[in-house]
């Protein structure tokens, strides 16, 4: 899965460690310094004149990064982190599935606080990558 990938991918680059500090379609409440990664509605697979339903080129799903941290500038310095590994990948491999194109959609930009007064700021990526068996 697509969450499953770029986690690999951030954990290994030291964003976070899957689990404890990085998190996948879920924000727990705790800790406080947390990022987590949503997919969101993404655009129609690449087809060509040969392909047929269910036989696109490429896929281009979009996700949603979210930082959360006691304090506004924790939570966009990390998602400038999470920049720095995502923006621009392209032509990697993660987990059997070619990554042909990775790139964020906007800067780093504030969300909302929480219940618990913390500070979330997110961002947002456009992914092209090889079919999948699954998403």
């Amino acid at each position: 899965m697509i969450l499953d990938d770029l986690a690999t991918k951030l954990s290994s680059q030291g964003i976070g460690t899957c689990g404890t500090t990085l998190f996948k379609a879920f924000f727990p409440e705790s800790p406080d310094a947390a990022v987590c990664l949503f997919k969101t509605a993404g655009l129609p697979p690449v087809h060509a004149m040969s392909s047929g339903p269910d036989r696109g080129l490429a896929d281009r799903p979009r996700v949603a990064v979210w930082a959360r941290d006691s304090r506004p500038d924790g939570a966009e310095k990390k998602l400038q982190d999470v920049q720095g590994v995502l923006d621009a990948l392209g032509g990697v491999t993660i987990n059997g599935i070619i990554y042909r194109s990775v790139y964020a959609l906007q800067s780093p930009f504030f969300l909302k606080t929480d219940e618990s007064g913390r500070f979330i700021y997110a961002q947002n990526y456009e992914v092209i990558r090889d079919p999948a068996s699954s998403s």
